[in-house]
């Protein structure tokens, strides 16, 4: 009797770099919802990212805080209306982002929420 190679054997997968899910978040939040890439912010520079991660800021208030300085409007709303809809991103736009990217794995899904969560074992808390 011949015995088959498993073929269902799982690849290790590694978490990304917290830099690297904030940039590849960031960058489908930023086309998505306001029409912009991430060299049109200060999060061009990964230093700048760093320092958000090391201080506990949260994705969500990251780009929350750009939209208000800004005064950044939402291009993915029906009309643009800057009265009807919040202008900011929440929760669920950063789930919709991270299903979109691939970042919604079962094996880093902690590690990736906690990251967007600043809540990574390298932020100062």
């Amino acid at each position: 009797m011949k015995t088959l190679p498993d073929t269902h054997v799982r690849k290790a997968s590694r978490c990304p770099s917290p830099v690297t899910v904030w940039q590849t978040l960031l960058s489908r939040l930023l086309d998505q919802h306001y029409g912009l890439t991430l060299n049109d912010t200060p999060f061009a520079d990964e230093r700048v990212i760093e320092q958000h991660i090391e201080a506990g800021i949260s994705l969500c208030d990251a780009v929350n805080f750009l939209v208000e300085k800004y005064a950044l409007v939402r291009t993915d709303q029906p009309g643009f209306s800057t009265c009807t809809h919040s202008q900011l991103i929440n929760s669920i736009d950063i789930l919709r982002a991270r299903r979109a990217t691939g970042l919604m794995a079962r094996d880093n899904y902690r590690t990736v929420n906690n990251i967007t969560l600043g809540k990574h074992p390298g932020a100062k808390q």
